[in-house]
């Protein structure tokens, strides 16, 4: 008898943790779609407002970095198709398109 209840008591622990896991992911994804969509600086350090972070990762895709993002992350990976990308998005991050994407995300 003992040993069913040890595996009861394991299966409701593993339950309880599978309940307590999804909860924390709900609440976490419901505090992220609830942020203000106001046009403020950040709370980090780099003190961007939200349209120019939204107008920064359009010029990241627009370069072809999201296609590289999980090699470099993962493996250090800088091939030359990297590389140029890298410097593409560099070239439209000081460009005026950084600008005419942070109006772009002002108006959503």
């Amino acid at each position: 008898m003992s040993q069913r209840h040890s595996t009861i008591s394991r299966l409701a622990v593993r339950r309880s943790t599978k309940a307590i896991a999804t909860a924390l992911i709900l609440a976490a994804s419901f505090t992220a779609h609830s942020q203000p969509k106001e046009d403020k600086p950040t709370h980090g350090k780099t003190g961007l407002t939200r349209a120019e972070v939204i107008a920064d990762l359009a010029l990241w895709r627009r370069a072809g970095l999201d296609r590289y993002e999980v090699l470099s992350r993962s493996y250090s990976l800088e091939t030359p198709a990297y590389l140029a990308a890298q410097e593409e998005y560099q070239r439209l991050r000081n460009s005026e398109q950084f600008q005419i994407e942070v109006q772009k995300a002002r108006k959503d």
